[in-house]
């Protein structure tokens, strides 16, 4: 809340006049009476753009409070993150179907960046990366918590487990998967390996997967993913090999953004107002005739809007829900699939975010909202009667 309190007070103006950027004083001296000072100056370069990027944050904030209400209730906890892995699969289905298919579109209108790469209905590679990610991370929880260990197994558990609880994750991580992969989005692949590996080592922890059945799942995913990649990997093959142009346009870019959050670093230049300030920050450098909306680095990006004091309280804020949520690991008896998805989704786009934007398209961080409101309110001790897990019924009835 203190955040929102913050960027709202960046947009709408008002305040100390010393705060306000000088670039409002200088529009007031050339155009005089039409843009008086007392009620247009504000700290932010963009106050429209800020009064957007307000709305996607409230909405978000109110997402996550919603999922924590609603996700006291193992049931709709649990049909949260199984809605998320179908619309994952669904989107990815699309995305496979339109890429073998050459018909490079999205929906009825045709592709005008990044042929030959694996959108679905997202623009950007990228973009749909970090989303492929979160739902591959999803459909991997599901399918590992469908085998997780039981007191008594016997032969025809482990194949009903397997065949009914399993394989339809089992298959839709291989849909995701290989989506993820087409895509040709070095940085979601990279920062998807970071969420699986944070995803296994939290179902260990969480006693979900016993320490050797946890090396076991985690040497059949790299499997999976080495055998994916020698069949479909060499768009991003090449991409890799062929990346020193673009890391160096990379290195020029944050070098200009921690330019700029050097002259602004307490009050920051306003929520939303990146591409007005760097329009007045780059330089020759950048020679690729490329409009840069985004930092490709979520953290800056912040940084140069929020600054130093409101970003670091956002990200307490998102440390007190992961160690919420960490300490639901330990705590929880049942349900440590929720807190462990929320983790390793919020790994995944943090570590994604250092080289991209994917957490700023709204259907990701609507997601994420989404998860970590599960996660969160599947991460207290509930106490009572502990009604059956609905993993280990088809459609359970119960909540708890």
């Amino acid at each position: 809340m203190t955040v929102l309190l913050w960027a709202v007070f960046q947009t709408a103006g008002g305040g100390w006049a010393d705060l306000h950027h000088p670039i409002w004083d200088e529009a007031a001296t050339a155009l005089g009476p039409q843009l008086p000072i007392g009620r247009n100056s504000a700290i932010s370069m963009d106050p429209t753009a800020g009064w957007t990027a307000l709305l996607k944050l409230t909405a978000y904030g109110g997402i996550f409070w919603l999922a924590t209400q609603l996700g006291r209730d193992r049931l709709r906890a649990r049909q949260a993150v199984i809605a998320t892995t179908v619309a994952a699969i669904a989107y990815s289905t699309y995305g496979l179907v339109v890429h073998f298919s050459g018909w490079d579109t999205i929906l009825w209108m045709k592709k005008w960046a990044y042929l030959g790469d694996l959108t679905a209905t997202f623009v950007n590679r990228n973009a749909f990366g970090g989303y492929a990610g979160v739902g591959l991370l999803c459909c991997l929880a599901l399918a590992m918590h469908g085998l997780r260990p039981r007191e008594e197994r016997r032969a025809h558990d482990l194949a009903e487990d397997l065949l009914v609880r399993a394989a339809p994750f089992i298959v839709g991580s291989l849909v995701i998967g290989l989506a993820l992969l087409l895509s040709h989005s070095r940085g979601a692949l990279a920062a998807s390996l970071i969420g699986i590996l944070t995803l296994v080592a939290c179902f260990a922890v969480g006693r979900l997967l016993r320490p050797k059945a946890a090396v076991v799942a985690l040497a059949l995913i790299v499997a999976a993913g080495v055998v994916s990649f020698l069949l479909y990997g060499d768009g991003t093959l090449m991409r890799a090999l062929t990346a020193n142009d673009e890391f160096a346009d990379r290195e020029n870019l944050y070098r200009v953004v921690m330019a700029a959050i050097g002259d602004a670093p307490l009050t920051g230049f306003g929520l939303g107002s990146f591409p007005a300030v760097f329009a007045l920050y780059r330089d020759g450098t950048l020679l690729a005739p490329v409009t840069y909306e985004f930092a490709h680095s979520v953290h800056l990006e912040l940084l140069l809007e929020l600054g130093w004091p409101a970003t670091a309280l956002l990200y307490f804020a998102f440390a007190w829900i992961l160690g919420t949520c960490v300490a639901g690991l330990f705590r929880r008896q049942r349900d440590q699939l929720y807190p462990a998805i929320a983790i390793a989704s919020a790994a995944l786009l943090g570590a994604h975010g250092v080289v991209d934007f994917s957490v700023q398209m709204p259907a990701t961080a609507a997601l994420l909202a989404l998860l970590l409101g599960v996660g969160y309110a599947q991460s207290w001790s509930t106490g009572g009667h502990v009604a059956p897990s609905p993993a280990e019924q088809p459609f359970p009835a119960s909540s708890g």
